[in-house]
């Protein structure tokens, strides 16, 4: 594990990670497992969030996020660009739930959380299928 890169982006690196363990077998047979790994990390997530302790939610929310690195592995993407695909796609409906919302002559601000959610479903609907901008690491 010590050729594994410290400065990549966390991503990478976990990714890097998690294919030297999986070169030696320490991997699991399919999706399915990683699948579950990543449900008991949610659940020990949310037994951190109930208990009110800040350290063990850092803590599952790292292990969240390598579990889901896991389950990219898995389909051969990488993890870096599913993430900027993800960023994209939240920032297009956001900026639909901008022009929604001055279309209608309201500051976001003003609005309750139920109004921009409709309107930012809306964009949801609409904007299904527009093309991403290309991620440039």
């Amino acid at each position: 594990m010590d050729s594994v890169p410290r400065g990549l982006p966390a991503l990478w690196r976990s990714e890097k990670i998690q294919a030297k363990a999986a070169k030696v077998g320490f991997d699991w047979p399919d999706v399915s497992g990683a699948m579950d790994k990543l449900r008991e990390e949610a659940d020990e997530l949310q037994q951190g969030i109930d208990a009110g302790d800040l350290p063990n939610i850092q803590e599952e929310l790292g292990d969240i996020l390598f579990a889901v690195v896991n389950v990219v592995r898995f389909f051969g993407l990488d993890p870096e660009k599913t993430l900027h695909k993800s960023c994209e796609k939240f920032i297009r409906r956001f900026r639909y739930l901008e022009e929604g919302a001055a279309r209608l002559g309201k500051e976001l601000s003003a609005m309750s959380l139920g109004e921009m959610e409709e309107i930012y479903q809306q964009g949801r609907h609409e904007l299904e299928g527009k093309e991403p901008v290309p991620f440039k690491p």
